[in-house]
């Protein structure tokens, strides 16, 4: 067992399992490490698609439903691949601006890149801890506010829109529009909250960091009380959040298991003379 970097609060766990017997492996201990360090590396794993959800299975109650434009891999509804393309995808908390926001995202290298696509890695506890007084002041008092249009039903059903129910916390303005197929919220969250770790750490993860053009569903993010959030404050944790980021290549089958309501996860641009291969699994309700 190895640290993965300073930059993580407790920096983090990498498990070369190379020389181990995978059938013995200790999921309670696991799942102890876990709950303290964030995040862990699996390597040398070597699953493959008919063991992959079989392992994840372990740490999971429920999957989330993964993004419509991912494409679906190994005949799986709980395996897709990560975003297409090339672009570098900004620092992000899974679907952190919804309620089905997953409690642990999986990550495992089928073919790593050579030269880029480095796998940036950004814990949110570290992060936190790195923010001047007046801007946790700022978040813990300020709820961020994500609107949304979410893909729900058959388009033009009937020409109407109606006043709908989900049951989430933080829930305000729901509708459902049958002309569109959509579900239309506000949803409130605060950008920080309490992690699973033993001595309940706060944690700085979420979605302010991304562009919005990236999540189709995401239509406008603000404040609850529609102001947008104040330039100094985003400065800074860019800032921080830049200085707090771990860059990783990924090797052939690592495996990543990332708390998702503590890290955030992006990725650099890839080359284009590059490919590589990496799928996703999303564990909406963990058993940890």
């Amino acid at each position: 067992m190895n640290k993965i970097s300073d930059l993580f609060f407790n920096k983090g766990c990498l498990l070369n399992l190379k020389k181990e017997n995978k059938k013995k492996i200790n999921f309670s201990k696991i799942k102890e490490i876990f709950r303290s360090k964030g995040i862990i590396i699996f390597r040398n794993i070597n699953l493959n698609k008919n063991n992959l959800i079989s392992f994840t299975d372990n740490f999971s109650h429920s999957y989330a439903n993964d993004a419509a434009r991912r494409s679906k891999r190994f005949g799986s509804d709980f395996i897709r691949n990560v975003d297409s393309g090339n672009q570098k995808i900004d620092l992000h908390s899974e679907a952190s601006f919804s309620p089905s926001c997953p409690e642990i995202i999986w990550f495992y290298c089928v073919k790593p890149a050579k030269k880029s696509g480095k796998t940036l890695l950004c814990d949110g506890v570290s992060l936190w801890n790195s923010l001047n007084l007046e801007t946790k002041n700022f978040f813990l008092s300020n709820q961020i506010s994500y609107k949304l249009k979410i893909p729900y039903l058959e388009k033009k059903i009937k020409k109407s829109r109606k006043k709908w129910y989900l049951p989430y916390e933080g829930i305000n303005n729901c509708f459902v529009n049958f002309k569109t197929g959509e579900i239309e919220i506000d949803y409130n969250k605060y950008a920080v909250h309490k992690t699973i770790m033993p001595t309940r750490n706060l944690a700085f993860a979420n979605h302010l960091f991304i562009s919005l053009k990236s999540e189709p569903q995401l239509i406008r993010r603000t404040l609850r009380n529609n102001r947008r959030i104040p330039a100094k404050f985003l400065k800074e944790i860019y800032y921080k959040a830049e200085k707090n980021t771990y860059k990783i290549m990924l090797k052939k089958n690592d495996l990543i298991m990332i708390d998702n309501h503590r890290f955030m996860h992006g990725r650099e641009e890839i080359l284009k003379t590059e490919k590589r291969d990496i799928i996703n699994i999303q564990t909406l309700s963990s058993n940890i």
